[in-house]
């Protein structure tokens, strides 16, 4: 060996061994390769794992059907003063402190009418009760929407003290009129009408 140079003849077993070496980590990257799993896969996303649905599942930008319930039927009471009624002729709206809404409808005379106004949401067999005020014996006519009216004869002890008086009808769902009136004689003041 001259200045640290191997001779000629040493060469060989030193490529041999490179050889070797080099082959041994190839084997052993390969080997690594199959039993320890990657810890970096590049270009693959993990999946998530699939799970089982009774139901198919509904994303919330679909929309959704919208159901709706029935319409059922509440008591409805309508003051006869309330400003969405008719009223004509002579009748007035004035207040009344013993009255049910703090109001009533009084001169109801011969050409004088108050129609209570009010939508049933559905159609059915209702009682219809009205209140009023009277001074003794009077009669009120009671029509509804456009049929034919039916008069009750009533009575009361003054026009402080409610009385009532009741009937039943089948009312259409929709828009609703009780004209109340008396084309005979005067009528007792009304305070309001309860649909139940």
């Amino acid at each position: 060996m001259t200045h640290g140079i191997l001779p000629d003849t040493a060469r060989p077993s030193r490529r041999r061994s490179q050889w070797l070496g080099l082959t041994a980590v190839t084997v052993a990257i390969a080997v690594a390769a199959i039993v320890v799993p990657p810890l970096i896969t590049p270009h693959h996303r993990a999946q998530p794992p699939a799970v089982a649905s009774a139901a198919p599942s509904t994303s919330l930008a679909q929309p959704v059907a919208a159901t709706s319930s029935p319409a059922r039927f509440a008591p409805i009471t309508v003051e006869a003063e309330d400003p969405h009624n008719t009223v004509s002729g002579g009748a007035a709206a004035t207040e009344c402190a013993t009255c049910h809404g703090g109001g009533r409808v009084r001169y109801i005379c011969l050409a004088c009418r108050v129609v209570v106004r009010t939508t049933m949401p559905v159609s059915g067999r209702r009682t219809v009760t009205v209140i009023y005020e009277a001074d003794g014996p009077r009669s009120l006519k009671v029509g509804v929407n456009d049929t034919r009216a039916a008069g009750w004869p009533v009575t009361g002890p003054g026009w402080t003290t409610q009385r009532s008086f009741h009937f039943t009808a089948d009312l259409p769902a929709g828009p609703l009129r009780l004209t109340l009136f008396n084309d005979e004689s005067p009528a007792p003041d009304v305070d309001a009408v309860i649909i139940s």
